[in-house]
């Protein structure tokens, strides 16, 4: 028969306190009994009396340290105990009339400028839209969250009542401009404003893509006036086009056609504009063969009245003295504005893609305002190679040299 095991009497006690702990574990809440915590108080008193010597350099901190421990403690300032058994001090938490409403309607934007794809400017501009897009873009810089929701009456406060800073127009401008943007720019329910995504807002303005860098749109643009922020509309897309090099931003030349193309600005307006923002205005011009009379007639029908005969006084060109066709090209503008992270360009193409293909009814090309112009200007000789080999008949002109006074620019057409 088996030898009967007896436990010990060290197991059994064991065992008994274990079956206690569980008991009181299951217990409920109500139940249950915690011991108190002693009382603990953190001592920010400075041990006293300090050694004489506390390191290198240690006189200083030394003294300071003695000073601060011969104060007595300030009325007030003892450290409380929470339930929880973490210290605070008394003069920790602010007067409740110092805390500030966390809940409060009306925003209050700090930043000084708000993100501005140059691409959907040109698009205010050719619909005529600027008004509203205006308005869209002042929404947005009171929408600092990035929500993309806000009360109309706490916009009418912000934008309508004449000691707010960001002052625009009346209320009866206000409403005029909620309806001339709905299904453009928002989608208006009620008492709240919904704000079109950047995407949808392209698409609405037959933006097919968003090229170029976004800028920094100054706030002041947004507040001078619809003159000014048209100006503004027409100097972000130089901006946009600037690519920043380690001698300083390098455009390329554009001529005014195109930019009445895309813009639906006309040639006086866009000198106004130009004059308005402080846009630096570049010349350009290129030099051609040794002048004959037989390449002169073929210029001359190529170019036209932008074609004069050039003498090369130093000899830059060749021997000093011969004289050299050259016609004034595209001039080039300089930007006016800071150049912001790219960030979600890519996607809002990739959603502005969907958005394009989704609507069309057959295969239906881009119009002419928003086609691409042609590359045909190229910073070094080497991509204008590059460009020439890909198609010989096609002009293609490469950046040369900055004449000495700095006043324009020297190319040379690859041919």
């Amino acid at each position: 028969m088996a030898e009967l095991i007896v436990p010990s009497p060290a197991l059994l006690a064991a065992n008994q306190k274990l079956l206690q702990l569980r008991a009181s574990r299951q217990a409920p809440p109500a139940a249950r009994v915690v011991a108190a915590e002693p009382e603990r108080v953190a001592s920010t008193a400075v041990p006293h009396p300090l050694p004489a010597h506390l390191g290198w350099d240690s006189p200083a901190v030394t003294a300071v340290l003695r000073k601060r421990g011969s104060e007595p403690p300030a009325a007030g300032s003892q450290p409380q105990i929470t339930d929880h058994g973490q210290q605070a001090a008394a003069h920790s938490q602010p007067p409740p009339a110092e805390i500030p409403n966390p809940t409060s309607e009306i925003p209050n934007p700090t930043s000084a400028w708000v993100k501005l794809y140059p691409d959907i400017g040109l698009g205010m501009l050719r619909q005529g839209q600027a008004a509203a897009g205006r308005l869209w873009l002042l929404c947005r810089y009171v929408d600092q969250a990035g929500s993309g929701a806000l009360r109309i009456d706490s916009l009418k406060d912000q934008l309508t009542q004449t000691d707010s800073p960001l002052h625009v127009c009346t209320w009866r401008q206000l409403r005029n401009l909620l309806r001339r943007g709905e299904g453009v720019f928002w989608r208006r329910e009620r008492a709240q404003l919904w704000l079109c995504s950047a995407a949808r807002v392209a698409h609405a303005l037959g933006v097919p893509r968003l090229t170029g860098r976004p800028v920094a749109l100054p706030k002041v643009a947004l507040l001078d006036g619809i003159g000014a922020f048209r100006a503004h509309l027409y100097a972000a897309f130089h901006s946009g086009r600037a690519k920043e090099t380690r001698h300083g931003d390098q455009v390329m030349p554009i001529a005014r056609e195109t930019l009445t193309q895309l813009s639906g600005v006309g040639r006086s307006s866009q000198r106004n504009y130009e004059a308005r923002v402080g846009i630096d205005v570049q010349a350009n011009f290129a030099v051609g063969d040794v002048l004959t009379k037989e390449n002169q007639e073929t210029c001359a029908w190529a170019k036209g009245q932008a074609l004069f005969e050039l003498k090369d006084y130093r000899g830059q060109q060749g021997k000093k003295g011969k004289m050299y066709l050259a016609w004034q090209l595209p001039n080039s503008y300089g930007g006016q504005h800071r150049h912001r992270p790219r960030g979600r360009q890519r996607r809002i193409n990739r959603k502005l893609k969907g958005l394009v293909m989704k609507g069309m009814p057959g295969n239906v090309g881009e119009t002419s305002g928003t086609q691409k112009p042609e590359k045909r200007y190229y910073p070094n000789g080497k991509l204008a190679a590059q460009a020439y080999g890909r198609n010989p008949a096609h002009e293609v002109y490469w950046q040369r040299q900055r004449v000495r006074n700095g006043r324009c620019l020297l190319w040379q057409e690859m041919s």
